[in-house]
């Protein structure tokens, strides 16, 4: 009877071992790669939508597009399939992407983000340009538009009144407030073990120096409320963080709130076709 007791512990122990030795190795592994979907056929464009937001919401301007290209949307971490990385940071997030692009593109693709899938697009394109030959940022604000100063009392707030903050943020960037309590419900859904560190680094997240790196031409499409119509391109530029970026071209979407692909994706499908077309500069104008 002593013999079977033992070669069973013994059994126990190797197979601790096992797992211990399989989650070691899985904490050592890059981040995993995001879910993405491609269609059409053509130059790549790679479509990174921004937080709460799905692959599904580009579909009308991914169809438009694929007409002509080979589109991929790719899901932001910690949305759809796509596992969100720990720790959570802009680093980790990009690394996903960067092993999407490695593993799915043909070449360098026109990468495109929305919102703070903006900046993972854009923090890609400053570490890998030989991956991306034209960058395109909807809706992004590549440097915090909160002060310093404002910081921890916004932290306090998100931990203690997060469904407030998550309420009037979608208020605030929908073009109207029937669209704004309609994605302020999707968003709220979600664990908010997800969508607090995406706010959190809405907050901080400060690509407004390194951009003065960037290789690619980089296209900015701002919705009126990011970019006023009474505003100059210089005082706008400043204020995103554009400023220090070498070649920019800013174009204004009229009539959209800050989901510019929900409220004109036929206007955005053409100025991401225009764009891709010839990346290296010919001016688009607003409408």
């Amino acid at each position: 009877m002593g013999q079977p007791i033992v070669i069973r512990r013994l059994f126990l122990i190797l197979l601790v071992l096992v797992v211990a030795v399989l989650v070691a190795r899985q904490g050592l592994r890059p981040p995993p790669t995001p879910s993405h979907f491609a269609f059409g056929h053509g130059p790549d464009i790679v479509i990174v939508h921004g937080l709460g937001s799905t692959g599904q919401q580009w579909l009308p301007t991914a169809r438009k597009l694929a007409r002509n290209y080979r589109v991929t949307l790719v899901d932001l971490p910690g949305h759809g399939l796509a596992a969100m990385p720990q720790p959570s940071t802009l680093e980790q997030a990009t690394a996903a992407l960067d092993r999407t692009l490695s593993e799915s593109a043909s070449g360098p693709v026109i990468l495109v983000g929305h919102s703070l899938g903006g900046l993972v697009a854009a923090q890609e394109a400053l570490d890998h340009p030989e991956r991306v030959r034209g960058l395109i940022l909807v809706e992004t604000a590549l440097r915090p538009q909160v002060g310093p100063a404002e910081v921890p009392g916004l932290l306090d707030k998100l931990e203690n009144d997060y469904d407030g903050v998550l309420h009037s943020s979608y208020l605030a960037m929908a073009r109207d407030s029937l669209q704004g309590e309609r994605l302020y419900a999707e968003v709220a859904k979600m664990d908010t073990a997800v969508v607090k560190p995406w706010i959190r680094l809405a907050w901080v997240a400060d690509l407004s120096g390194q951009m003065r790196k960037l290789q690619p031409l980089l296209l900015a499409v701002l919705a009126p409320h990011s970019w006023e119509p009474k505003e100059t391109w210089p005082d706008a530029a400043e204020a995103l963080g554009y400023s220090k970026v070498p070649r920019v071209q800013p174009v204004r979407v009229e009539g959209c709130g800050h989901f510019i692909m929900i409220d004109r994706p036929d206007r955005l499908a053409e100025i991401i076709s225009r764009f891709a077309a010839s990346p290296t500069g010919e001016p688009i104008a607003a409408r």
